[in-house]
């Protein structure tokens, strides 16, 4: 039984919970606005053909996209939690099939900043399995149960050159318009668009 014992109380699990959930939403719509406006930028750019200068601009696109993936999976978590939290209360381990849930929204507080509800479930989930069991989520490490799809989507490290490329192919392609190759000089053909980039930004994975 960890630190919490029988005074553990999984209504203060099922509070945060909603209260995270609550804060995703409104997250969420932010950075999905944030999402397009910098695709729009990237396409106004292209159209301009500066197509370094989008290359370099299309990083922020997939920045916010990511941020949008992560609290989509962040979301799903949090709804298991409430599903499930005759399990939290019940079993002093961590159950088999929360392991996921609680482990990636304790690598996700790590390294969220300004999100109350989410990290007082760290200091929740930490106090009620161990601080071992809390590190081995924050440092990644061998047979931890964080959602691997979620650690890139949180990562500080810079997007590589091909993702950005195969980033500013999809929005060029969504334009109508034909990159020119690294090694030539531009001349950019173009066509009438026929997708609405601000609706891309709202297509989030899963996480599942």
């Amino acid at each position: 039984m960890g630190l919490f014992g029988r005074k553990f109380k999984a209504s203060k699990v099922t509070t945060l919970a909603n209260l995270a959930i609550s804060r995703i939403s409104i997250l969420k719509k932010q950075h999905q606005v944030r999402c397009s406006l910098a695709r729009s930028d990237v396409t106004q750019l292209l159209h301009l053909g500066r197509q370094e200068d989008a290359l370099h601009r299309v990083e922020l696109v997939i920045k916010e996209q990511n941020t949008v993936d992560a609290l989509t999976m962040m979301e799903k978590y949090c709804h298991l939690l409430i599903e499930k939290k005759v399990l939290i209360k019940t079993k002093g381990e961590c159950p088999e099939v929360l392991a996921e849930a609680i482990s990636s929204l304790i690598y996700a507080a790590s390294r969220w900043g300004e999100f109350p509800e989410l990290h007082e479930l760290r200091e929740i989930f930490t106090s009620r399995y161990g601080n071992e069991f809390a590190a081995q989520c924050v440092e990644l490490r061998n047979n931890c149960s964080v959602q691997p799809k979620m650690i890139p989507k949180l990562s500080r490290r810079h997007t590589g050159s091909g993702k950005r490329r195969d980033m500013l192919n999809d929005i060029a392609a969504d334009c109508g318009i034909t990159l020119c190759a690294e090694d030539e000089t531009c001349h950019i053909s173009q066509s009438k668009p026929e997708v609405n980039s601000e609706n891309e930004c709202t297509k989030g994975e899963e996480g599942s």
